[in-house]
């Protein structure tokens, strides 16, 4: 069940609790969130070693990468006291309009599509947004790739229309390993999230990349091509070269949180770069004199679909 939207009084006490923790007492610990367990916190020491730990009340959401300050209770049992602060937090609002926290302390994002079934750039564009605003570095990997006809190089054209923008984009297959060992590399010396809506192979790709770990894998429905939510829960994998891969569940959407503080342009990397030179300071890109992403769209120098996808986004926020 998602949980509620948290009162500022709340946030307040959560806050309170978290600053009252000494994590230098020789009782504390530290260590890394590797996956929730039955309602509990699964939590890797300095050492290697795992622990599942009861959460003390007031902490607040806790997700895989979170660094937890925790303490032993009994010979074998352990409690979450508080979590250290966040370089940043990747968020999404469910389909119900709850906040669902995904993962923590990220430095990549990889955004995973399929050719089957089909990429939904708009989500595409969702997920971009949130990562720019949370500063996380961003590739898209398109998989099954070798279902694509012979010959296509760029199809949906995310190439043509991301690659000038900085974004990595790859294309794999487990099936034939095709583009495994680029997107292998990437993973080096970062802690990445493996994210998607049901169905595209995220489970697929982290048994590639782990064979040795068991992760389940799943049926695609013929009904819809859609998967069943194979990943009931994150799970923090590591991996070579001091690589850290988490694994999410399948959604079928990804809405972002939407910072009114922070404009929805500067998700979007050539508007934000050509909002510069806009006339006006506070311009919303929309139907303003002389806006200059207005008139690099009427020039055909921003991808229609990414326009009309800040549109919506803006629309909606």
């Amino acid at each position: 069940m998602a949980k509620r939207k948290l009162s500022h009084h709340q946030k307040k006490r959560i806050q309170g609790t978290q600053d009252a923790i000494n994590s230098d007492s020789q009782n504390h610990l530290k260590g890394l969130v590797i996956s929730h367990h039955g309602g509990k916190i699964v939590v890797e020491s300095s050492d290697g070693s795992l622990h599942i730990c009861a959460v003390k009340s007031n902490i607040g959401t806790i997700v895989c990468g979170d660094t937890a300050v925790y303490e032993p209770i009994k010979e074998t049992e352990y409690r979450v006291l508080a979590i250290q602060p966040r370089h940043n937090l990747l968020q999404r609002i469910d389909g119900f309009g709850h906040l669902k926290s995904v993962a923590a302390n990220l430095s990549q994002l990889l955004i995973c599509l399929a050719v089957k079934p089909a990429p939904n750039l708009f989500l595409l564009d969702q997920y971009l947004l949130s990562a720019e605003q949370q500063n996380i570095d961003v590739a898209i990997v398109l998989n099954k790739a070798d279902i694509l006809p012979e010959g296509l190089a760029d199809p949906f054209g995310l190439k043509a229309i991301y690659e000038p923008l900085g974004y990595k984009v790859l294309l794999a297959s487990v099936m034939t390993v095709d583009g495994m060992e680029p997107l292998r590399s990437l993973l080096d010396n970062n802690t990445s999230v493996l994210s998607g809506v049901s169905g595209v192979g995220k489970s697929s790709i982290t048994k590639a990349l782990l064979p040795e770990i068991d992760v389940k894998i799943c049926e695609i429905s013929e009904a819809n091509e859609e998967g069943r939510h194979t990943t009931r829960t994150s799970r923090l994998y590591h991996l070579p070269n001091n690589g850290h891969l988490i694994d999410t569940p399948g959604v079928r959407g990804f809405n972002p949180v939407l910072d009114d503080k922070i404009p929805v342009s500067a998700g979007f990397r050539e508007i934000n770069r050509l909002s510069a030179h806009c006339r006006f300071a506070n311009c919303r890109h929309i139907n303003e004199p002389k806006c200059a992403v207005v008139e690099a769209k009427l020039k055909n120098d921003i991808t229609d679909s990414r326009y009309q996808h800040y549109l919506r986004l803006v629309e909606k926020l």
